[in-house]
């Protein structure tokens, strides 16, 4: 009898205890989605005023590869994985200094020999390109890093307010929003007297450019073109910068880039300030492309 309710209490015990639990499915991207690249590229017209003439006479905002002094001797085409390149007398990009139609005597004319000023027509026809930039792209959610290493100025005014772009990164996000940051340094000058220089320190996470949607313009794959969001975005100037003003060309850079050269001088150069080269402050669009390895 005893041995019998053993039995029972012990069925009984069996049949309240819990069954073994399922491990929860996690969801994770399908194998294989996340790959590397080593050798993607990043082309950057930037904007018809970083292609333009300053209001100073005799002075273009001409680029050249490192920090530049804005001295002959630092107009070199390449540094690290970044080059400079303009537009010949053919219309191909080529690097400064390698013809004649590029090269330094010639740093304030178009291709076809065109002089620029800031009230004509003409653009000097600059591309940064970088190579070689590393990182990884996830296919299936379109989220990304890419960091490229190399230096590049914009001699903005000519000898006057110089600034400098320091090893530019791709954030992309599930989705496609996206924005490339970098480290960004210059000069400020007095424009009365420009060997009054002073150095503006390089200032890391400065935001370039950003973007709603990178790949509605190209694909996780291989690569994309896209437009900023220049246009509409609304920023708080610099202190002593004029206020920024709406229209069809209401935008701006953003913030923090916009921050930095108000240290410069320069900060309504880069947002629609009511000025009469308003319509040539939009950032032009960006081209990424790359080959995902195996």
């Amino acid at each position: 009898m005893a041995a019998g309710l053993l039995a029972v209490a012990a069925f009984a015990v069996a049949a309240c205890a819990p069954e073994p639990s399922t491990p929860t499915p996690t969801t994770a991207p399908p194998a294989g989605t996340t790959k590397t690249v080593s050798d993607a590229t990043f082309e950057w017209t930037i904007s018809k005023e970083a292609n333009n003439a300053a209001f100073a006479p005799g002075q273009v905002n001409y680029w050249s590869a490192g920090k530049s002094d804005s001295t002959q001797a630092t107009y070199v085409a390449t540094n690290g994985n970044a080059t400079v390149l303009k537009k010949n007398a053919a219309g191909s990009y080529v690097p400064i200094g390698s013809e004649t139609a590029v090269n330094w005597t010639n740093k304030n004319k178009d291709g076809a020999g065109n002089t620029v000023t800031a009230t004509n027509a003409f653009f000097l026809g600059q591309k940064i390109r970088y190579t070689n930039g590393t990182g990884t792209v996830n296919t299936a959610t379109g989220a990304a890093t890419i960091q490229w290493t190399g230096t590049f100025t914009v001699n903005f005014y000519g000898i006057y307010t110089p600034f400098w772009i320091i090893n530019p990164k791709l954030t992309v996000d599930p989705g496609g929003a996206a924005r490339i940051t970098a480290t960004v340094g210059g000069v400020a000058s007095d424009m009365d007297d420009p060997t009054i220089k002073v150095t503006v320190p390089d200032t890391p996470n400065i935001v370039l450019a950003e973007f709603a949607n990178v790949y509605a313009g190209g694909n996780a794959s291989t690569g994309w073109t896209s437009a900023t969001k220049y246009l509409g975005t609304v920023i708080t100037p610099p202190a002593g910068q004029a206020p920024q003003v709406g229209g069809a060309n209401g935008g701006s850079w953003p913030q923090s880039f916009v921050n930095f050269h108000g240290t410069t001088g320069t900060g309504s150069y880069w947002y629609s300030s009511g000025g009469s080269v308003d319509a040539n402050k939009p950032q032009d669009p960006v081209t990424v492309g790359y080959t995902l390895n195996p």
